[in-house]
């Protein structure tokens, strides 16, 4: 479960910024937060809202980077290779300099992990990572790396069940690559929990890539499971979308592209065929089906040529939802609201607040400009979380819960009036060219 995530002079943030979903001391929606012991409270939910261009999106940016580099920084990247997610705050010169800085802190079977790293586009600058075992006051400190800016040597220091394997970590990490991905590859037992949360118990979707994309993960999973599939039948059915039944069905993707396509799109066929090399490459073509007038006879549509992109996004999202509700993972969605009804986006977060369907502890976390569902009757002051930009351009992401207790929304506020009215911040500045319309 994640506690929380702290970016630092990535992309448009350029501060420490944090996204924490430790509980505050409010008594709303008890139901909506997973309790850890005596230690603390988690949210189960955290919304993200804010202007365009505030860096809402960056937020979730930043954790895929932080993900994609720990999965494939010991396997797709080879000595030399840039590290292409680092992208630092440019409207600073001191900045672009400096590294861009990731910590994730996460609550696995009762152990808690700090884990971080800081990193410029050609090297990796410090990699930590601390434990708490449960049961334990204090945390340990497993490994700490550290290059110095002045000479530009590196130092290790490997505690607990990485000391044994300090010479191979050493010899086996490369400058551009990370221990952790380093150590999960060489099979080393005590870093498989972190590195497989990551693997498996992570999604993030962006709702504004093409619908036709992000539905073949969903149609992947229910081809392989059949629980799966009848969960998502009946998740899509009672979403009011008019859909009774859904059948996929597994192709062999196309082998060759028409000669008269547009070279655009030739260039970039050529390109996927030689990353597949001699692998087969699949498509799953998903079709709905749909209950006649007369109330017996099913007829059936295509997904990707006959349904809307409202209802594409949310075949989509019912794969990835309905696994983390089954496993307790952590699903981040950019653009939630995308082309789905307010009603819709409402319902999907009252899965994930509800402890009778949300019995494993998942967390969804969300950016959207649906101010609908900033509501005190759905969600608490903490689980609101605000992006605005300030003077120089940076980011600064704060909650309702982090204002002084003098400005503080009281509990009876109404959120998204107050929202709209600029009380918070986070909302857009127009320009006289506006107010002359």
């Amino acid at each position: 479960m994640l506690i929380q995530f702290s970016v630092e002079n990535y992309r448009s943030f350029l501060e420490e910024q944090t996204l924490s979903l430790v509980a505050g001391k409010d008594v709303a929606h008890p139901g909506s937060l997973i309790n850890c012991g005596e230690k603390f409270r988690l949210s189960k939910v955290a919304s993200i809202y804010g202007a365009n261009a505030s860096g809402k999106s960056n937020l979730v940016k930043a954790m895929r980077a932080m993900e994609r580099f720990v999965l494939f920084s010991a396997t797709r990247m080879n000595l030399g290779d840039s590290i292409e997610f680092v992208s630092p705050f440019r409207l600073d010169t001191s900045a672009v300099q400096e590294p861009s800085r990731f910590e994730i802190t996460l609550l696995i079977k009762g152990d808690i992990f700090v884990y971080g790293f800081s990193a410029t586009r050609e090297q990796v600058h410090d990699e930590w990572l601390f434990v708490q075992p449960q049961g334990k006051k204090r945390e340990s400190k497993w490994l700490q790396r550290s290059r110095d800016k002045v000479s530009g040597d590196t130092s290790w220091a490997f505690r607990g069940p990485l000391k044994r394997n300090e010479s191979l970590l050493k010899e086996k990490t490369r400058d551009n690559g990370l221990v952790l991905s380093r150590a999960a590859e060489l099979n080393i037992e005590a870093v498989k929990p972190l590195y497989l949360w990551f693997r498996e118990a992570f999604w993030i979707l962006d709702l504004s890539y093409p619908p036709m994309h992000l539905g073949q993960s969903t149609a992947k999973r229910i081809s392989e499971d059949k629980e799966l599939r009848s969960h998502a039948v009946r998740f899509v059915r009672e979403a009011d979308l008019g859909i009774n039944s859904l059948t996929v069905r597994e192709e062999e993707a196309m082998t060759r592209i028409p000669d008269d396509a547009p070279k655009e799109l030739r260039e970039v066929f050529v390109t996927l065929q030689k990353l597949a090399g001699d692998e087969k490459v699949t498509h799953f073509s998903v079709a709905t089906e749909h209950l006649l007038n007369d109330g017996e006879t099913l007829i059936s549509f295509s997904l990707e040529e006959d349904e809307s992109n409202g209802t594409q996004r949310f075949f989509a999202l019912a794969g990835s939802i309905l696994s983390s509700l089954s496993d307790g993972d952590l699903l981040v969605i950019d653009e939630l609201d995308c082309s789905m009804h307010p009603l819709l986006t409402r319902k999907v977060i009252e899965l994930f607040q509800s402890p009778e369907r949300n019995t494993k502890g998942a967390q969804l976390v969300f950016t959207t400009h649906d101010s609908s569902v900033m509501d005190r009757t759905l969600l608490r002051r903490d689980q609101i979380w605000l992006t605005e930009k300030r003077a120089n351009g940076a980011t600064e992401l704060f909650s309702l819960y982090d204002f002084g207790t003098d400005s503080r929304p009281r509990k009876s506020t109404a959120f998204e009036k107050n929202y709209l009215a600029g009380r918070y911040g986070a909302v857009p500045s127009f320009g006289p060219f506006f107010e002359d319309l």
